[in-house]
């Protein structure tokens, strides 16, 4: 009997079907190092000086571009770099102002607030929502392309600039009113749902920003009183949407000022800032701590410039 053995043939696979992809080589060395500078928010009552200190950027060389979410912050700027002598060509403005309602809108207002009850005005939808969102918009635009109305140029977004820039937002008391606008229309009362949702646009912004930005970022924003859940006592902190936001903003920032005046007994103003306050929540990493501080941004971008030298190995 004959035992007849068959050897099996190979089969002939391609290279590329069994071997894995080619592993990419890896560099000799590190990407260079992105030190992102300062963002500030810069909070106080309405007169302190918050708005005019934002010229004090001009003075250390960099270029300031305003997004002004509120009327007349245009003359405050103006006003401060006259008075300062500074170069006026770096400095840049868009205006963003919450949509105003028409007198249609108006009338059909008050015929629906003198017709119905609160849960009737509660479940009206939609109204004048093709108007009201166009601020949101325009404030995203500026963030995508800035397009300075003094000058009629265009700027690019903000994500393409480096620490020779700085990017202001003047101020979250007019980006609430828009994102409220945009999120209720003409609508006179709000459903909780929808103040969820006005703060959770405030808070993606405000991410947004932080995360993707190699510029100064500063925020000027108004104060007022509000209880602290946790520790059951009222506290000076920013005014925006509802009690839950206010906790959040400050963890956006490396710096967080109280723009303070105070009226002497011949009633001269002067105008301070602090970093120390027992009823307020503040914080500083470049500034140091104090509650007589000079209303200039210039300690800011020094304390930004030691970290670049140290980081690059110098002293």
């Amino acid at each position: 009997m004959v035992t007849i053995i068959r050897t099996p043939i190979p089969i002939q696979v391609p290279p590329s079907a069994t071997s894995p992809s080619p592993t990419p080589p890896i560099p000799l060395s590190p990407p260079p190092l992105l030190l992102q500078p300062p963002s500030v928010l810069l909070q106080g009552a309405s007169g302190a000086g918050k708005t005019s200190s934002i010229v004090t950027l001009l003075a250390t060389g960099i270029e300031v571009f305003v997004i002004g979410t509120e009327p007349g912050f245009v003359d405050s700027l103006i006003d401060r770099v006259r008075e300062l002598k500074l170069d006026i060509n770096k400095l840049h403005w868009a205006t963003v102002l919450p949509a105003t309602d028409g007198w249609d809108a108006l009338d059909d207002m008050t015929q629906k607030i003198g017709s119905l009850d609160f849960e009737g005005i509660s479940k009206i939808k939609g109204i004048g929502k093709e108007k009201t969102r166009v601020p949101a918009m325009k404030f995203l635009i500026a963030l995508k392309d800035f397009h300075d109305e003094r000058t009629n140029t265009t700027f690019g977004s903000f994500t393409t600039w480096d620490d020779t820039r700085a990017l202001v937002v003047d101020s979250l008391s007019g980006l609430s009113v828009i994102a409220w606008y945009l999120t209720v229309g003409n609508k006179p009362t709000g459903a909780p749902g929808e103040w969820n949702i006005a703060m959770n646009y405030i808070e993606a912004l405000l991410m947004k920003i932080n995360s993707d930005r190699r510029c100064y970022f500063v925020l000027t924003a108004h104060i007022e009183k509000e209880m602290d859940e946790i520790s059951g006592v009222l506290r000076v902190m920013t005014s925006t949407l509802g009690r839950k936001l206010a906790p959040k903003i400050p963890r956006f920032f490396g710096e967080i000022i109280y723009a303070v005046r105070s009226i002497d007994d011949k009633g001269t103003p002067t105008f301070t800032w602090s970093t120390v306050d027992r009823t307020a929540d503040l914080k500083n990493r470049v500034l140091p701590v104090g509650n007589k501080l000079a209303p200039d941004f210039r300690a800011v971008i020094d304390g930004h410039e030691k970290r670049k030298r140290l980081a690059a190995g110098g002293a």
